[in-house]
C-alpha cells in the first residue's frame, strides 16, 4: 500500500498490519506508516505505484487526519506523492503558522484539495494561522473550526481554486480584517465570527461571481459600516441571521430566492437594485433571463426600509421565528 493509503486506515487497522508482519506495533500514526512503508519491499513498491495510478484514473479522494503536528511533520518528509490523486487533510489539533507553510510548500500541500482544521476549541494563546502568507493552488474547501486566524484574508493568487469556505467560531481573537477575492467561490459560511475591520465585506462578496449561498450566523461587526453593496449574480440564498449589527444593504442578486434578516435587530433599510451595477461588466456577471422571485424572513425584527418587502420580487415575508439552529 501507498504512504496516503496506509494514513487512510485506523491506528488499530496499522497496529494489526503490524502484528501480521512482525513488527511493532507501538509508536504514533506516523512511526507505524513509516515502519509498515520501510519493511514493503521493491515488488509491492512496484505494485503500490500501479494502484496509485488506477486510484488516480478513478479520481478518488484520499482522505488523511493527524492529531498531532509531529504526525503532520512526519508525513510530509516521507509520503510519496502521486501526480493527479486528490487529497483531503483533517487536522484535529491547531495549526500553527510554521505548519502551514511547511505543509503549503510540501507535495502533499501543492496537491490538496479539502482541508479541514477542527481541533478543540482553546481560548488561552492558540496558534495563530495567517493564510495570505501561503498558498495552496488546488485547494477546493477550507474549513477552519475553533482555530484562530490573523484575518479572512483569501485571494486569487494564492486560492485559486477554492469553491467553499467555512469560519466557525475561531479562537481568542477576533480577525482583523475581512478580504476575499476568490472568482471560484459557491459557498461562504461563518458561525460566531466578529470582524475588527469590514470596510471591504462587501467588494470581497462581490468579487464572487459564482457564489451561490452565503450563510452569516452571528457575523458581528457588520455595524462597523454604515451599508454595505453587494453585487450577487449566481447568489440563491443569503443568510444573516442573528447579524445583530448589520444595518443597511444595497443589494444586486437576481437569482436570489431567499434572504434570511432574522434577529438582525438593527437593520434599518435595504435596497434591491433591478440594474448590474456599475464596474461589474464582465461575462461572469451577465444574467439572462427574469429575475427570480425570493422570500425574506424578518421574524424578530422590524421589516426595514427601501424597497425590498414592496418589490414585485417579494412572494412573502416571514415573521415566523425559525428554531432550526436550536
Amino acid at each position: 500500500m501507498s504512504g496516503p493509503e496506509l494514513f487512510s486506515l485506523t491506528v488499530p487497522q496499522l497496529q494489526e498490519r503490524l502484528v501480521t508482519s512482525g513488527l511493532s506495533k507501538t509508536g504514533r500514526k506516523a512511526d507505524l506508516v513509516t515502519r509498515l512503508l520501510q519493511a514493503q519491499g521493491p515488488a509491492e513498491s512496484a505494485s503500490t505505484m500501479e494502484d496509485n495510478t488506477a486510484a488516480a484514473s478513478k479520481n478518488q479522494l484520499v482522505k488523511i487526519s493527524f492529531k498531532s503536528l509531529e504526525e503532520l511533520e512526519k508525513t510530509v518528509i516521507i509520503l510519496e506523492v502521486e501526480e493527479g490523486t486528490r487529497y483531503s487533510l483533517t487536522m484535529e489539533v491547531p495549526l500553527t503558522q510554521a505548519a502551514l507553510t511547511m505543509l503549503a510548500g510540501s507535495p502533499l500541500g501543492r496537491e490538496l484539495e479539502v482541508l479541514d482544521c477542527r481541533p478543540e476549541y482553546e481560548d488561552r494563546n492558540p496558534p495563530v494561522i495567517d493564510t495570505s502568507k501561503v498558498k495552496f493552488l488546488k485547494l477546493k474547501r477550507l474549513d477552519l473550526t475553533h482555530q484562530a486566524i490573523k484575518a479572512v484574508h483569501l485571494t486569487a493568487d494564492c486560492f485559486p481554486l477554492l469553491e467553499a469556505l467555512s469560519i466557525d467560531q475561531p479562537c481568542a481573537r477576533d480577525p482583523e480584517t475581512f478580504n476575499t477575492d476568490l472568482p471560484n467561490l459557491r459557498s461562504m459560511s461563518f458561525n460566531f465570527v466578529t470582524i475588527l475591520d469590514v470596510k471591504n465585506f462587501g467588494r470581497s462578496l462581490s468579487r464572487s461571481p459564482k457564489l451561490e449561498r452565503f450563510s452569516g450566523y452571528k457575523l458581528c461587526g457588520l455595524g462597523r459600516k454604515a451599508e454595505h453593496s453587494l453585487v450577487l449574480p449566481s447568489c440563491i440564498s443569503l443568510d444573516f441571521y442573528r447579524s445583530d449589527d448589520l444595518r443597511k444593504l444595497k443589494l444586486w442578486a437576481p437569482r436570489l430566492e431567499d434572504l434570511d434578516l432574522q434577529a438582525c435587530y438593527s437593520i434599518k433599510t435595504v435596497t434591491l437594485l433591478d440594474r448590474q451595477p456599475h464596474g461589474f461588466s464582465g461575462p461572469e456577471y451577465q444574467v439572462t433571463g427574469e429575475p427570480s422571485k425570493f422570500v425574506v424572513n424578518c421574524a424578530n425584527t422590524n421589516e426595514p426600509g427601501g424597497n425590498l418587502i414592496t418589490s414585485s420580487r417579494c412572494q412573502k415575508v416571514q415573521m415566523e421565528v425559525d428554531f432550526g439552529l436550536f
